[in-house]
Parts: C-alpha cells; sequence; structure tokens
C-alpha cells in the first residue's frame, strides 16, 4: 500500500495539481495524473476577506455528555 499524494504547483500565475491512483490488489501499480490544462489562480485582492466572528462556535455544548463532564 502506498501513501496517499497530491502536490499543487504554482508558476506564472497558474498551478498545475498532480495525484496518485492506485491500482487495488496488485503490486507497485500507481501513475500520476495531472489535468490537461493548468488552473488560474484568484489575486490576493479577490482571495482576502475581512475576518469576522459571526457563527464562531464557542465550543460549550449543552448535551448530556458536556454535563457529565462538567460534573468530573
Amino acid at each position: 500500500m502506498v501513501g496517499d499524494y497530491i502536490s499543487t504547483s504554482f508558476a506564472g500565475g497558474l498551478a498545475t495539481t498532480v495525484f496518485a491512483v492506485g491500482v487495488p490488489s496488485t503490486a507497485f501499480d500507481e501513475a500520476m495524473y495531472a489535468p490537461t490544462s493548468r488552473l488560474s489562480v484568484a489575486t490576493l485582492a479577490a482571495a482576502t476577506r475581512a475576518s469576522s466572528s459571526a457563527g464562531a462556535v464557542t465550543g460549550e455544548g449543552i448535551g448530556e455528555t458536556h454535563l457529565a463532564l462538567k460534573r468530573n
């Protein structure tokens, strides 16, 4: 068995990805694949959003398990 592998490389404002696909129940039968065309990458301005705490999870629960843990 081989490990999972995926890679993305950036050059000239474009991204190229590579991923492995293995054939089950065979030894050493794993191929690497890549898309036929490179992918465009968003500019920093387009990819950046202001942070917000709206909808943030507090980590506080109210269920039975949470209450039992608080008691212990």
